[in-house]
């Protein structure tokens, strides 16, 4: 239910792109023929935070690229060539440890369709990760950031053998809206920071 509810936020965040972009591409016309308050629709987008319209506009670039929304959405690192699952897996724990962020629960996707199927699967696992009083204080200035937690890492296998990581991209979340308090935006920043750690590290397969 996690996974679907995601999928449903991600569809709604393409629409909010659309118009986001939409309107500045086409709000002179939009104005000539009467159809939209642009205005209003100015003054609602002037209370967002500075960096939101690059963040959409650069998100809008991905959603042409890839012509999905997830692929819109995501951060990717490339697993450096000959590390193993397990190397992976052990750099983003040391990591995690190290930054002091719980790893939370693991869904080792792959593995359990293999167990369903009889079928060999290429392998998908999903890490984990919160920081449980930034995400109450999260949750606490919108109760909608309670779809976004835990934070997220997959570990996956292309359909060319190659190992990628991935997880949402958190700019989104940081930028996307009004700017969030002072010390919430250090704190969300700060646990951007720590993902993206994690991930470099992964994709190393080093513990050090």
């Amino acid at each position: 239910m996690s996974f679907i509810r995601n999928i449903l936020a991600l569809l709604g965040l393409v629409a909010i792109i659309g118009g986001a972009f939409a309107y500045t591409k086409f709000a002179p016309m939009m104005n000539q023929l009467g159809g939209v308050d642009i205005a209003a629709e100015k003054a609602a987008l002037d209370q967002l935070d500075p960096k939101a319209k690059d963040v959409y506009m650069d998100m809008w670039k991905k959603l042409k690229e890839t012509g999905t929304s997830a692929g819109a959405t995501v951060i990717t690192f490339p697993v450096k060539d000959g590390v193993t699952t397990e190397q992976v897996e052990a750099a983003m724990k040391f990591k995690a440890n190290e930054l002091n962020i719980k790893g939370v629960g693991e869904l080792p996707l792959s593995e359990q369709v293999k167990l369903e199927t009889g079928k060999d699967q290429r392998f998908l696992k999903i890490y984990q990760f919160c920081n449980p009083q930034t995400a109450m204080r999260m949750v606490d200035y919108s109760d909608a950031f309670s779809a976004y937690l835990p934070c997220r890492i997959s570990l996956i296998e292309d359909k060319q053998g190659k190992l990628n990581l991935y997880s949402l991209n958190m700019d989104m979340m940081i930028y996307g809206g009004k700017t969030l308090p002072t010390e919430l935006l250090e704190e969300a920043k700060g646990v951007q920071n720590i993902i993206t750690s994690i991930m470099e590290q992964g994709a190393t397969g080093e513990e050090f």
